[in-house]
C-alpha cells in the first residue's frame, strides 16, 4: 500500500486513521481533541467536542467508503468551534500517458451534485511545484451547495512517473473565507508530502 509521509509539523497536521477498529478510532479521537486543545491554548466545550467528534466520524465513514481514501490529515489550526479541515490522499493507477490533461480531469472532477455556479464561483487552475513531485497542477473551486450554502474546495495532483500513478491530495470546506485564509498553511503541506 502506498503510504504518503509528511515532514510537516506534526502539531499542526494530525494523521487521520481511515482503518482499524472503532475503539481506535475513538482512541484517536481522544487524543486528536487534547492536541486540539493545547494548539489552541484552552480548554474546549463540551459543544465542540461533541460537533468535531460527530464532523470526524462522518468525514472518516465517508472517506473509506464513499472516496476510498488511501490517507487523511486533519489542519490543527482551525478555530475548534468550526467543522476540521480534512485532506486526504488518493492514488490512481495510470495506464495511459500522464499528460497535462489528465492531471487536469483529477483535480478538477465535477461535485457531487452538479454544482450552481455562485456570484464568484469559478475554478482556478494553475501549475504547483513540489520538491518531491515534478510539477503538478492546484485547483481553487468555488460553487454553492442545493441548499443555497457556500463551499470550496482545493486539490493537487501530480504524476509519479516512476510508480506510474497519480496522486491526489484534495478538501472541501463550507466556509470559504476561513479556506482562503488558510492556503498558504495547505499549500505548505501539499510541498511537504512524497509517497514512501
Amino acid at each position: 500500500m502506498m503510504i504518503v509521509e509528511t515532514d510537516s509539523d506534526p502539531a499542526v497536521w494530525f494523521h487521520m486513521p481511515l482503518r482499524g477498529t472503532g475503539a481506535e478510532f475513538a482512541q484517536w479521537m481522544d487524543l486528536q481533541l487534547k492536541a486540539s486543545a493545547l494548539v489552541h491554548r484552552r480548554k474546549l466545550t463540551w459543544r465542540e467536542k461533541r460537533q468535531t467528534k460527530k464532523f470526524l466520524e462522518s468525514s472518516a465513514a465517508m472517506l473509506r467508503e464513499r472516496v476510498e481514501a488511501d490517507q487523511a490529515f486533519l489542519f490543527g489550526p482551525m478555530p475548534p468551534q468550526v467543522s476540521p479541515l480534512v485532506l486526504f490522499t488518493k492514488r490512481f493507477a495510470c495506464d495511459e500517458e500522464h499528460s497535462p490533461l489528465h492531471l487536469s480531469m483529477l483535480v478538477e472532477p465535477e461535485p457531487e451534485p452538479e454544482p450552481e455556479p455562485a456570484a464568484d464561483g469559478h475554478a482556478d487552475t494553475a501549475p504547483f511545484v513540489s520538491p518531491h513531485f515534478d510539477e503538478g497542477l492546484r485547483c481553487v473551486r468555488r460553487w454553492t451547495r442545493p441548499d443555497g450554502g457556500p463551499i470550496m474546495s482545493i486539490a493537487y495532483a501530480w504524476n509519479d512517473a516512476a510508480r506510474d500513478i497519480d496522486l491526489v491530495l484534495k478538501g472541501h470546506y463550507d466556509d470559504p473565507d476561513l479556506l482562503e485564509a488558510s492556503l498558504d498553511a495547505i499549500d505548505d503541506f501539499a510541498k511537504s508530502i512524497w509517497i514512501t
